[in-house]
């Protein structure tokens, strides 16, 4: 491991703090199910059902927007829909996850 890299202690194979490694990938799914299963969705929404803080959810907000995969209304508070691309890409990814668990894989 590199100087730079940081691994948080384990304990009993799961990062100190009893929580699990979420990748890039799952959170923007959870976000992506969020706004789907909302419809429409504010920020204090998602903020609760992708369980992320404010600054690092802006963030992959403004990434799924860019991307596509959500549409960000403004008209006092911003509200985020899921395109037609963001339900494809929730799709694609349960078939996924459906997979990799068929070979034994934690996706």
């Amino acid at each position: 491991m590199g100087a730079g890299s940081r691994m948080a202690p384990v304990e009993g194979g799961r990062p100190r703090g009893g929580r699990e490694y979420r990748s890039r990938l799952r959170i923007y799914v959870d976000i992506l199910e969020s706004v789907s299963t909302e419809g429409t969705a504010r920020i204090t929404t998602i903020m609760r059902d992708a369980n992320l803080p404010y600054d690092r959810l802006v963030k992959y907000l403004d990434e799924l927007v860019s991307r596509g995969l959500l549409e960000r209304r403004d008209g006092g508070q911003p509200v985020y829909i899921l395109t037609v691309s963001g339900a494809k890409f929730i799709e694609e990814f349960r078939r996924f996850e459906a997979l990799a668990r068929a070979f034994g894989i934690k996706p």
